[in-house]
């Protein structure tokens, strides 16, 4: 549950203290990708298996098509650079800082909802191996 309040808590944070007036090329193309792989991602993966919390649904499918046939955490993805977007309508050193704890918030979160879906799927392991958490290279 931390890893939730501390992802929305930053959330929150950078949407208040962001200048939405000072949107420019770079931050509203980060918003406007973001806001696509987050559509593609609720698509792909269904409504009925969403959770904001890193444990898996009872009835949970692991979904490997779609947009998570390439990145395993898109919804992840989304939020990092929506809020990276944010950033950059009001760059200095709290929005960084700010924006480095998400970072770091959502890696962690990412590991464990990862540890469940490989104690739950045994092909999870061999996915993983084919496809990012995030980005290439993170």
């Amino acid at each position: 549950m931390i890893y939730v309040i501390i992802q929305f808590g930053a959330i929150f944070f950078l949407i208040y203290y962001s200048d939405l007036d000072a949107i420019n090329l770079i931050s509203g193309l980060l918003l406007l990708i973001a806001g696509l792989i987050g559509l593609k991602a609720v698509y792909d993966m269904k409504l009925s298996n969403l959770n904001i919390l890193p444990e898996l649904k009872e009835k949970h499918q692991l979904v490997t098509s779609g947009i998570y046939s390439q990145i395993r955490h898109p919804m992840y993805t989304a939020v990092l650079l929506f809020c990276l977007g944010l950033v950059f309508t009001k760059l200095d050193i709290t929005s960084g800082i700010v924006y480095f704890i998400l970072c770091v918030d959502l890696y962690l979160k990412s590991q464990k909802e990862e540890g469940y879906l490989t104690e739950r799927f045994d092909n999870y392991v061999q996915y993983r191996t084919k496809t990012v958490r995030f980005l290439p290279f993170f």
